[in-house]
């Protein structure tokens, strides 16, 4: 039920960004960081009751990143080994499935998805290369 909820809000924020990309790096990146403004303006959520957006970013070289601290646990090393796979299937499956995503995978965007605890410790970054959705 949590990942449906996370899927469900993930894809949501992705298609009310959707915009189409000419080919060029430069144009890329600010289409991109337009977007990252986007998630910016409603961060942080809650994603569920675990997980809080905090932001999103674009480096120079166009890896997009989603930035959430884990929260309300313990042990959130743990909790995300457990759930690793799912998230990351989840993501694929977005990417696959849904037509908004486009600006990423028609212009072979990394994304990464950096998690962190309370005190801004990274814990695991799932990192989803082109040819991972292609």
């Amino acid at each position: 039920m949590r990942m449906r909820k996370t899927s469900f809000i993930l894809s949501f924020i992705f298609s009310l960004l959707f915009v189409q990309c000419n080919p060029g790096d430069r144009e890329l990146n600010q289409k991109l960081s337009e977007m990252a403004t986007e998630f910016n303006e409603s961060a942080p959520v809650m994603l569920d009751q675990f997980t809080r957006f905090e932001e999103a970013s674009v480096s120079s070289d166009n890896i997009f990143r989603h930035h959430y601290t884990v929260l309300h646990t313990p042990n959130p090393d743990s909790l995300l080994e457990n759930r690793y796979q799912s998230l990351r299937e989840s993501i694929l499956t977005l990417l696959s499935t849904n037509a908004d995503l486009r600006i990423f995978t028609e212009n072979d965007v990394t994304m990464e998805y950096i998690y962190s605890d309370e005190d801004h410790r990274n814990i695991r970054t799932i990192r989803i290369n082109p040819e991972d959705y292609h």
